[in-house]
């Protein structure tokens, strides 16, 4: 004999209980580590199989494969965020540094420095026995505006610098112009794109003066302040919020450990809830992260599509109708919604759809035919009993 089994008061609740929970005051949201470290586990394995799986296609390499091959080895990890909202707030959307716990750029790099002019000034603050002598070792080169105008004028001569140093800084306070002359050549890709760096760090700035003047001061930074500055700059990633519903920030690299890319990963989440998408967290649809060529894995996706409380509605939505407002427009929309949604059908269900509508229009006036008849009928009858005499004596 089967046995019943008997539902608690607490199952019931549970049952009754709406499918989406609307967000309260604060935020119920967080990240879990352990889905972020399951992701980044599966997508590494992933990357590495098909580095792997590369190298033994290719039967004979020479040696600009090598450095090529060199390079593709350790290949970049994004984390996508996709909002409810289009970012459109311009302050929101200004390049940003987020530190993080684990840099992704190596120790032995080569850097290249665009600053204001005069150059001298800072190559001696760079020279200077106050400036880090380890950090002194990447500063490599220290371009000024001018020099950079006068001898990278070509396109070969702009590939061949971009080629000669692992990474570029830029004077925050020439950004626009170094932007505008380097062009696609540096700023197409995102690989080695000028990062911001402010060379006034340390030194005092009179801000009543600059407003007097069009051009920024040429001030020049402590050794010890740009040298804090160039090294948080080695230790962050860099955030351009586009102004759209989609953003990929790069948050590690292959070679780093599951566990590096989950607390990066942690950072960059936490930077871009508190500061960067308005309202937060009750704004982020989805997050995933990926690699350049692999498909996107979540980590965290939203339970509600809405952002505020006000765009929930309790019933469907009803459209106001107002008296003797045109229908035209209403009509051509129809019409072509009609015609778009024929043109997705196939020849069988076009053929069905259109048999359907032809019987309904001709029930329609049929019915419609009835109804004048009986109403000419009855008019009839009532235009013969208003007659007193007859028409025709007997």
């Amino acid at each position: 004999m089967a046995r019943t089994r008997t539902v608690t008061k607490k199952e019931e609740k549970a049952a009754d209980a709406p499918l989406t929970t609307k967000a309260t005051n604060g935020t119920p949201y967080q990240l879990d580590p352990s889905q972020v470290e399951r992701a980044a586990k599966a997508l590494v394995a992933h990357m590495k199989k098909h580095v792997e799986e590369k190298e033994e296609e290719a039967a004979v390499k020479n040696l600009a494969d090598d450095e090529d091959e060199a390079g593709e080895n350790d290949q970049p990890i994004f984390l996508n965020v996709s909002t409810k909202k289009h970012v459109s707030d311009s302050n929101r959307l200004k390049p940003t540094k987020i530190v993080l716990p684990h840099s992704i750029i190596p120790n032995d790099v080569r850097i290249c420095i665009f600053t204001k002019d005069p150059q001298r000034a800072y190559k001696d603050l760079v020279a200077s026995d106050a400036f880090p002598a380890t950090l002194r070792e990447k500063v490599q080169r220290v371009l000024g505006v001018d020099k950079l105008k006068k001898r990278y004028k070509s396109y070969e001569q702009k590939r061949a610098l971009l080629a000669e140093y692992d990474v570029f800084m830029v004077d925050d306070r020439v950004i626009k112009i170094v932007a505008e002359f380097l062009g696609k050549t540096f700023y197409q890709s995102k690989a080695k794109r000028p990062v911001p760096v402010r060379l006034t760090a340390g030194a005092y700035v009179d801000k009543s003066a600059k407003k007097d003047t069009r051009e920024p001061q040429n001030v020049v930074g402590t050794p010890q302040g740009v040298a804090k500055e160039i090294e948080t700059a080695l230790k962050s990633t860099y955030l351009s919020m586009s102004a759209s519903a989609n953003t990929s920030i790069k948050i590690g690299n292959l070679s780093q450990t599951s566990q590096q890319l989950t607390e990066n990963t942690t950072a960059v989440v936490s930077a871009l809830t508190e500061k960067h998408v308005p309202q937060g967290w009750r704004n982020i649809r989805s997050l995933h992260i990926k690699g350049p060529s692999t498909k996107a894995l979540p980590i965290w996706l939203a339970d509600e599509l809405w952002v505020d409380e006000a765009q929930v509605l309790d019933g469907p939505y009803k459209r106001a109708i107002t008296e003797g407002a045109p229908q035209g427009k209403s009509a051509e929309k129809k019409r072509k919604w009609e015609e778009w949604e024929e043109e997705m059908l196939d020849d069988d269900a076009l053929a069905a759809k259109r048999a359907h509508k032809e019987a309904k229009k001709a029930k329609k006036t049929e019915k419609k035919s009835s109804l004048s008849k009986d109403k000419r009928k009855a008019l009839k009858n009532e235009a013969l009993a208003s007659v007193q005499t007859p028409l025709i004596a007997g």
